[in-house]
């Protein structure tokens, strides 16, 4: 897709200016515990405005300015995130290194730190929860040069959501969805270049499909898109954060949660005098087995259809404390706080012989929750089921993709948001 025009982007710049300077005189106002007087507002505000204009700058190199940023926001959070990291560190080179910063009064450091913070949250909610407004009252015009179910799919979404503030067109659109993989469109190809030079943007109707529905669409994948969007070299530096952060946090949960096992293991020998805990074999990173161990919640009926979740299981589940021994698991590195969720063994037998490519979601650690288990309705317990586990696939897709620290940070807080409700995954 092209770059916006020249006003919305202008715009954009604008606002994320305000936030920048709404971000200091928070900043101000928590380190200080005072209403920042015009002195110390003005010592700040100077020299942190020579970062703030590299900062847009790298926003601008980023892609940040471009007009999809305000009508496609799914992949937004991320994007800003990690541009806000390489800022950081630009920051630090100013604030360490620059002479311009040894004259003046900017101490504590600790001010730069809560200040990244602070832009951090008002940028991403300027960007996606309130710049959208400024192109209200006039949609861009949407053209499809494809068609299939997942088009029709987004038609309708399109069609039922004025937030995206999309019209469906034939005539003079603004932007066109294409099948980037339709081999029979290469005639088109030519046509769409020439399109290029009248400011016509371009987007694959497979990418606009996962930023609306955030799942990818199966019915379009192949072995050439797996090698193309699927890769299973590793992420140096997430793949270490992630570790790091699985190993203490769970860590950190398994020692405090420690003081309710004394309680459940009660609960649960006093309602049937059953074992406390219940093993089973998972499929886990590689296709490798895994043993992953919970809090009894099930009946000791050995028939299936006799089976049922004890009153002590009631509670454990809709809060996940039945899960609580998995933490142990994370910390061992079998699984991961946030992944595709491990599969019965038997389970994943018969998906492989009916879901094609089901084998991927094991490219990457499982874990406790993920993004299929926040998302998806209606997800298999118990059974098995092939369409509901497509979709699930779909879901565990998207995230294998697209999976970064913002996106784990998502799944966690709706994760937790779930557990307050009391509604469980």
């Amino acid at each position: 897709m092209t770059l916006g025009g020249k006003k919305e982007a202008l715009i954009l710049f604008l606002g994320d200016l305000v936030c920048f300077i709404a971000a200091l005189w928070l900043t101000l106002l928590v380190r200080y515990w005072q209403w920042p007087s015009r002195e110390l507002f003005t010592t700040h505000v100077v020299p942190f405005s020579v970062i703030f204009l590299v900062w847009t700058l790298f926003f601008f190199i980023s892609d940040l300015y471009r007009k999809q940023t305000i009508l496609f926001t799914g992949s937004l959070p991320s994007r800003i995130l990690r541009a806000q990291i390489i800022n950081s560190l630009i920051a630090g080179l100013f604030f360490y290194f620059s002479p311009f910063f040894y004259n003046v009064a900017l101490t504590p450091r600790l001010n730069l730190l809560i200040d990244l913070i602070f832009s951090f949250i008002l940028i991403v909610i300027w960007r996606r929860y309130l710049a959208h407004w400024v192109y209200h009252g006039r949609p861009v015009r949407v053209s499809f040069a494809c068609r299939g179910e997942e088009v029709e799919a987004i038609r309708i979404a399109v069609s039922s959501q004025p937030n995206y503030n999309l019209r469906l067109t034939d005539e003079k659109p603004n932007i066109i969805v294409y099948d980037k993989y339709d081999t029979s469109s290469g005639a088109r190809f030519g046509d769409y270049y020439k399109m290029l030079f009248r400011g016509v943007s371009f987007i694959g109707a497979q990418d606009l499909y996962e930023e609306i529905f955030g799942r990818v669409p199966l019915s379009l994948v192949n072995e050439r898109w797996f090698l193309e969007r699927v890769s299973n070299q590793p992420k140096p530096f997430y793949d270490l954060i992630k570790r790091t952060m699985d190993i203490i946090i769970a860590g950190w949960l398994g020692i405090i949660f420690l003081i309710f096992y004394p309680v459940i293991y009660l609960a649960i020998k006093f309602e049937d005098g059953g074992p406390i805990f219940y093993g089973d074999e998972r499929i886990g990173k590689g296709g490798f087995t895994i043993k992953i161990y919970k809090f009894r919640s099930m009946s000791l009926e050995t028939e299936l259809s006799a089976r049922r979740i004890t009153r002590v299981g009631d509670f454990l589940r809709p809060l996940r404390l039945d899960e609580l021994p998995q933490l142990w698991s994370v910390v061992k590195g079998d699984q991961s706080l946030i992944g595709p969720r491990p599969e019965k063994s038997d389970y994943v037998t018969l998906y492989r012989q009916e879901i094609p490519f089901y084998d991927v979601r094991h490219l990457i650690a499982p874990g406790l929750s993920g993004w299929a288990q926040i998302y998806q309705e209606g997800h298999p317990h118990f059974t098995t089921s092939a369409e509901a586990t497509r979709e699930k696939l779909s879901y565990d897709l998207y995230y294998i993709k697209h999976r970064s620290l913002w996106l784990d940070i998502k799944i966690a807080l709706k994760t937790i948001n779930t557990l307050l409700s009391r509604t469980g995954i």
